[in-house]
């Protein structure tokens, strides 16, 4: 931990710690809504902005925090019109929130506690920014964006909240089929997965960047499970401690996004995506859960030319990043892991490769298959193994990386 912290210190410079990454800018607003009212009209329909607060009267001016018209989240977001910006005032608010329109929904010292509802807050729609939140309890994920077959979700921002403690609906992390959450249930190679701390599931063009995801089954996912998800961007988070599942994962859902030796994005894929400047500790310390990874879970799956760039990870249950092709007719070439700074990793140990895994390790690649990727420029600190693969597979620019205080810097076949 301190070596890597001195390695890390010289590669990047942290401006952030605990939840003040989530907490800053509502911090800001909370200065001006809690003393200043903002010059907007009364709360009807087309206000440009609308404030919620738990002492909320339809007949108020709803001016500020102190003069409210909505005492739900709900009835504010599903009166405010396209473009306009919903305020949610210091305090607790239950239930699941599902924001129907393009707006911004902004938390001001807001919780959103959504014991025994299916999510924390529900993202349908393109052109929505949440921000400010901290959102706790939820069966499934915290905050899900998701799309619909043919029609991903762009545009969206999910940045600055805290989102801790759901991803409750399977608690061991065991494959179930009775869950009352369709998402925490099994599905042919795909295992139950309830949906971590934040999901984005059929999304292109968005960004989840400068929250804390901790104390979650898993942390931050993008899957494609009827269409693709690509180009967006998780970057500047702060992902840990969520101890059965991956910190950050990529996994394609799909069948029919590699076929006949193509790729075929228009029906699915995890591609072109931006995983940069996250720091990731302590996941998947009781499940099987890497830092990043990245991994095709049936034949047709395809998870390509992702880029994994300038991220701090440490004290995973698997390595810090790894990538796995589990079968044939499936699809990871072109990724790329650069300018990390990776600890000890794999604390428990990767069964999923063959051989197996046992020893620490900073990078793994396992394929069935041929498969080519990008490791270039990283410094793997204090592991048995800087980098493991199978026979399979194509480092490229393996010489560039810096290994310190690492028993064997390249465990495996060299192609």
């Amino acid at each position: 931990m301190t070596v890597l912290r001195a390695v890390a210190l010289r590669w990047r410079t942290m401006s952030r710690s605990g939840h003040s990454v989530a907490t800053s800018v509502a911090v800001g607003v909370a200065l001006v809504v809690g003393v200043t009212a903002f010059p907007v009209a009364s709360a009807t329909a087309s206000s440009a902005t609308l404030f919620v607060s738990s002492a909320g009267q339809s007949a108020a001016a709803d001016t500020s925090c102190t003069t409210t018209a909505y005492g739900q989240i709900m009835e504010a977001v599903s009166a405010a019109s396209s473009g306009s910006t919903v305020i949610v005032c210091p305090g607790t608010y239950q239930g699941e929130v599902t924001v129907p329109s393009a707006l911004t929904l902004l938390g001001v010292n807001a919780t959103i506690q959504a014991d025994g509802a299916n999510n924390g807050i529900v993202i349908p729609t393109s052109g929505v920014t949440v921000e400010g939140f901290t959102v706790e309890g939820a069966v499934g994920e915290g905050i899900l964006v998701v799309g619909k077959p043919g029609q991903p979700v762009t545009n969206v921002t999910v940045t600055g909240n805290v989102v801790k403690g759901n991803d409750l609906g399977n608690p061991t992390g065991a494959t179930i089929t009775t869950s009352p959450y369709r998402e925490c249930n099994a599905s042919g190679p795909v295992p139950g997965d309830c949906g971590e701390g934040i999901h984005l599931m059929v999304v292109a063009d968005s960004t989840v960047s400068n929250n804390l995801v901790e104390g979650n089954s898993g942390g931050i996912l993008i899957t494609d499970e009827f269409g693709p998800s690509d180009h967006n961007k998780v970057v500047d988070n702060v992902v840990r401690d969520n101890e059965l599942d991956c910190g950050i994962t990529l996994p394609s859902h799909s069948t029919t996004a590699f076929v006949d030796g193509r790729v075929v994005p228009s029906a699915g894929g995890v591609f072109d995506n931006l995983v940069a400047g996250n720091t990731l500790v302590g996941n998947g310390v009781l499940g099987q859960g890497a830092g990043v990874s990245l991994a095709a879970a049936a034949p047709g799956g395809a998870v390509y030319d992702n880029v994994v760039r300038g991220n701090i990870i440490e004290g995973s249950g698997m390595s810090g990043v790894t990538v796995r092709q589990h079968a044939a007719n499936q699809y990871l070439d072109g990724n790329v892991i650069v300018n990390n700074v990776i600890g000890v990793n794999n604390l428990v140990g990767d069964p999923d490769v063959q051989p197996v895994d046992q020893s620490t390790t900073g990078i793994l690649v396992g394929t069935v298959a041929p498969l080519k990727i990008k490791i270039l420029r990283n410094q793997i600190v204090g592991d048995s193994y800087g980098i493991w693969t199978s026979a399979l597979v194509r480092v490229i620019g393996e010489s560039t990386n810096e290994f310190q205080a690492v028993g064997v810097a390249h465990q495996g076949a060299h192609l």
